[in-house]
């Protein structure tokens, strides 16, 4: 009898262990990954502008570590596909952003995410996350199939633009847009910024009435072009910009100092600079490049504003406090031409882009590569190029009580290694050759999370080479040594200890070095199958 007893009394203990865990909210982080796309280097006030106001995510990344030497893809695809898989753009199949014959049916330039890959939002539903993004996707757009939509790479929840830009309003019809995995048209004429946080909005309260935790991606489109002002805030920077690119270079560099992100040995002195001057413009062109760059100021701001809500809604739930929120641009700030068709970018026709029109949902512009300069210096050049300028993108990490606080770290970093990170954090181990059922392949990242938290550890060794490629834009670095090459240009050298601004090639000083690097350079090419750029190239 007492037998029987005690066998009834551990059915009933384990029946109420059982419906207590499952009451139980898993304690595990949340994730907050927030892309931005196209903004300078010190564009954010904790980066060293002082003309923007972008008080929530300074808040963020002076109470959190700021990464100083974080490195992203020359171009907004590529960056995405190594954030989601925590290895190269070729390996995950995003060899070249745009479609160029040279590449067609070639490995590593499918041009959407491969299954040999396995994805960080893959591993973390798989693991238990309740997974989200709103905003651009841009890696699956060239899928003849058209099935390379986040719901399929695991992601729960999702509003997001498949290409790499629309109209900010909305009016381009052949943009394609996801909502759950179903492609539809867009209709709604709301401005950009406010129909990807208002969707991610939507999706946390949804995710309020669940226990476990949750990974969101919040990727919104501003301020890439086509240049469009948000509603409400036309005239907020009227003026701000008058004085030209040389005189914003100046005040940023100087910035950029004062709050001690820049590198020792930066070149300050002047700005680095692609473009003319200012003074050889047309007044009137004056007036249309100020008007850009005012413009470009007000969707920094208004964005500023719109992730300020999400973080108000975190902290009404109760979840920011357990919440890991990582931010990073995708690269340098758009270069070219200032009303220029990008390749790939304006198809609404006709545009009106008078003076007193630019901003508006039928205008199309660019800030031009004077801006362009003056928002990424003392780095060298812009988007689009392997140049630090185009490449080096502010970047920090926050959390409440578990992150190295009020830090910052020079450290060499790239995109890369934000997949094991968030696996490290997470108490996830990444997938060991194989997942879902495939083979997968390694991941090339390294994790952060001992940096993050202690401020101790070396994450990429000196011996380390770290090297990629972008429809022949190559680099590499290796300890304190980075070697550049351009389509159809020969390889430059560069010490980046004692020139991170790259003004100063030491191809033609030092040949045993830069032969060095090239060798070890073109083992990775041969092995991840790199194509040898020709004169039918021309990146934009």
């Amino acid at each position: 009898m007492c037998r029987y007893f005690l066998f009834i009394s551990l059915l009933i203990t384990a029946g109420i262990s059982t419906a207590w865990a499952q009451q139980v909210p898993d304690s595990r982080p949340n994730f907050l990954i927030i892309v931005t796309d196209d903004m300078g280097y010190t564009d954010l006030g904790a980066f060293g502008g002082r003309d923007i106001p972008t008080p929530n995510l300074d808040r963020l990344a002076r109470d959190g570590m700021r990464l100083t030497n974080f490195h992203a893809a020359p171009s907004c695809a590529p960056t995405r596909a190594m954030l989601f898989t925590g290895t190269g753009n070729h390996e995950a199949g995003m060899g070249s952003q745009l479609y160029y014959a040279l590449f067609d049916g070639q490995y590593g330039y499918e041009g959407f995410l491969q299954p040999r890959v396995a994805t960080l939002p893959e591993v973390m539903q798989a693991n238990g996350y309740h997974t989200m993004m709103s905003g651009k996707w841009h890696i699956g757009d060239r899928d003849p199939t058209g099935r390379s939509l986040p719901a399929n790479y695991g992601f729960d929840r999702d509003y997001t633009l498949l290409r790499g830009s629309d109209n900010h309003y909305g009016t381009t019809a052949q943009a394609r847009y996801s909502l759950d995995g179903e492609v539809h048209r867009l209709t709604d004429p709301t401005y950009s910024t406010i129909r990807y946080t208002d969707k991610l909005l939507t999706f946390l309260d949804d995710h309020a009435r669940r226990r476990e935790p949750f990974f969101a991606v919040y990727a919104p489109t501003a301020p890439h072009w086509p240049l469009q002002t948000p509603p409400g805030r036309e005239g907020r920077f009227s003026g701000t910009y008058n004085a030209g690119f040389d005189a914003l270079c100046e005040a940023r560099m100087a910035g950029a100092l004062a709050e001690g992100i820049l590198p020792a040995n930066a070149a300050t002195e002047q700005c680095n600079k692609e473009s003319g001057p200012w003074q050889e413009l047309a007044s009137d062109e004056q007036q249309a490049y100020a008007r850009a760059m005012e413009i470009h100021a007000a969707m920094v701001a208004h964005l500023d504003e719109q992730i300020g809500l999400i973080l108000e809604r975190l902290e009404a739930s109760r979840q920011l406090d357990n919440t890991w929120i990582i931010y990073m641009n995708d690269n340098g700030p758009q270069g070219g031409g200032l009303l220029a068709a990008m390749v790939g970018g304006r198809d609404q026709d006709p545009v009106n882009n008078a003076l007193d029109n630019l901003g508006k949902p039928d205008s199309w512009a660019n800030i031009g590569q004077g801006w362009a300069d003056a928002i990424s210096s003392p780095f060298r050049n812009t988007k689009g190029t392997s140049f630090e300028g185009g490449m080096r993108v502010a970047a920090f990490a926050w959390h409440n009580n578990a992150v190295a606080a009020r830090s910052m770290s020079g450290q060499f970093l790239t995109v890369m290694d934000i997949m094991p990170t968030v696996l490290d954090l997470a108490g996830i181990e990444p997938p060991d050759g194989s997942f879902g059922g495939r083979d997968v392949m390694p991941l090339r990242g390294r994790s952060m999370a001992p940096l993050l938290t202690t401020r101790q550890g070396r994450i990429h060794g000196e011996e380390e080479a770290i090297a990629l490629d972008h429809s022949g834009n190559r680099m590499m670095v290796r300890g304190e040594w980075k070697i550049v090459q351009l389509p159809r240009q020969a390889w430059m050298l560069f010490n980046m200890v004692e020139d991170p601004s790259e003004r100063n090639d030491l191809a033609a000083a030092m040949p045993e070095q830069l032969e060095r690097m090239v060798s070890i350079f073109n083992g990775f090419a041969r092995e991840r199958h790199y194509i040898e750029v020709n004169a039918a190239i021309n990146q934009p």
